[in-house]
């Protein structure tokens, strides 16, 4: 992902909000309320805490809808042994992601708690380069 594209951060976690916006240029927040109420296709990395319980299915069709095909969504979720109040499970978000045509590509813990996990769209159906 190239610095200066649109970003978007979604849940009640701001600790990251500083240097993504700073790398991003513009970053876009809101709770983890569905829809999200974002054009299609508008940004280049979405950051989603996947913290409390939520439709997965829909969750991964909206963010697949708000990400343009060269972007990046990060989903993060509890660790196993952390997982909380019906929240998502790390296996269940990759049952709801992979139908979508996103592929993980990268898994990141956050610490303690948290894994980050990166999606990008499959290569064969991303947009030729410099198109």
């Amino acid at each position: 992902m190239k610095g200066g594209g649109p970003a978007l951060r979604i849940g009640d976690v701001a600790a990251y909000d500083k240097p993504i916006e700073h790398l991003a240029g513009h970053l876009d927040r809101t709770e983890l309320d569905l829809p999200l109420r974002f054009q299609a296709a508008r940004y280049a990395l979405v950051l989603c805490f996947a913290l409390e319980q939520v439709s997965l299915e829909r969750l991964a069709s909206e963010l697949v809808r708000v990400t343009n095909a060269l972007g990046r969504i990060w989903i993060v979720v509890w660790k196993k042994d952390l997982l909380k109040g019906g929240a998502p499970s790390w296996e269940a978000v990759q049952e709801a992601m992979l139908p979508t045509g996103w592929v993980d590509n990268k898994v990141l813990s956050l610490g303690d708690e948290v894994y980050a996990t990166q999606y990008v769209l499959r290569r064969e159906r991303r947009p030729p380069a410099g198109a």
